[in-house]
């Protein structure tokens, strides 16, 4: 497989404080991997590794040289205090790319109406971000992230506080953005339960097992109970994972 970012004994942190030493972790192509762990955990952190915003203090990192990267934020930090519209929002992706004081041509505002076409939003982009639900404030942003028309999609939490409806919603469009359209996948959750039967790698944020990368296929219930110290069950049932 073809790498797209790889860790060699990388130590990542801020200042005096380390928050990964000795890390190891290659990412290939097509690869989809989950990072769990509680706030403030360090999962941010590994994110702004893996797109090179946070370069290593010590150790390597290694990045395909023309590697491009669609970041979706957590929406609870986007300000809404502008009335932006769902376009505007979506077209500050491509302003990144053409500059501030450029207009954007017709190709950039095509970018932007695939995106939000992929996502299942064209017709909320006259409308305004702050009136949006959850749901869709979650797909504005992630069709944001894919008018770069990026290699790597990285989600910051992007089912935190959804509903169940609007979770499974997102949960599709993910899948659907990995399996059809091929994307690689970086994505940090708390919730492990509801991304275990998308990802192929997984990263707890453990004491003992955050060097470490898991294939679903590693995962039992003994493991799972020793990351989140609790009694866990895992088993399949109908094809799907599923922790009791």
């Amino acid at each position: 497989m073809k790498r797209m970012v790889e860790f060699k004994k990388a130590e990542l942190g801020y200042g005096r404080k380390t928050v990964f030493k000795d890390l190891d972790l290659r990412i290939d192509k097509g690869d989809f991997l989950t990072i769990v762990g509680p706030n403030g955990s360090g999962k941010t952190t590994l994110l702004r590794g893996i797109m090179g915003l946070l370069k290593p203090s010590s150790g390597e990192v290694e990045m395909e040289g023309s590697l491009r990267f669609g970041y979706c934020m957590q929406r609870q930090f986007v300000p809404t205090f502008f009335p932006f519209t769902v376009g505007e929002i979506v077209m500050m992706a491509r302003t990144g790319l053409i500059g501030p004081l450029k207009r954007a041509s017709e190709e950039d505002r095509e970018k932007c109406r695939k995106a939000l076409e992929i996502t299942g939003i064209s017709g909320l982009s006259r409308e305004r971000f702050y009136d949006l639900s959850g749901g869709q404030k979650q797909r504005v942003l992630i069709a944001r992230a894919l008018a770069l028309e990026p290699d790597f999609l990285v989600l910051d939490e992007p089912t935190t506080d959804l509903d169940v409806r609007a979770e499974r919603d997102i949960l599709g469009l993910i899948k659907k953005l990995h399996k059809e359209a091929g994307l690689t996948i970086a994505l940090v959750s708390h919730e492990f339960n509801e991304f275990v039967n998308l990802a192929e790698k997984f990263i707890f944020l453990h004491e003992r097992f955050s060097n470490r990368v898991f294939k679903l296929e590693d995962l039992s219930g003994e493991l799972l109970s020793e990351i989140f110290g609790t009694k866990i069950v895992f088993r399949e049932i109908e094809g799907h994972k599923m922790i009791l």
